[in-house]
């Protein structure tokens, strides 16, 4: 009973994108909670906007940042390759 799965370039891309804010939230999250121990700070300032210095907050500030930025990327790709004349 085994099923033949193939992967298609859109779930790869997918996955890979998820993995990606997923690594970047994780990374996020250690440096918010090493930060204020190593350097003693409490707060940032990103864009006028005061930010606790939190593994929650370095961890959604980053994963946003990632997707944010990975979705406009995959759209912008996806809007161009609709011109191209040999695309399969």
């Amino acid at each position: 009973m085994t099923a033949d799965r193939r992967l298609g370039g859109r779930r790869v891309v997918g996955g890979l994108c998820l993995v990606l804010i997923a690594a970047t939230a994780t990374f996020g999250a250690i440096l918010g909670y090493a930060l204020p121990i190593v350097t003693d700070l409490e707060e940032i300032t990103v864009l006028e906007t005061v930010v606790p210095v939190t593994p929650v907050t370095f961890a959604l500030y980053g994963g946003v940042t990632v997707g944010v930025f990975l979705v406009t990327f995959l759209l912008i790709v996806q809007f161009v390759s609709r011109f191209d004349e040999n695309a399969v």
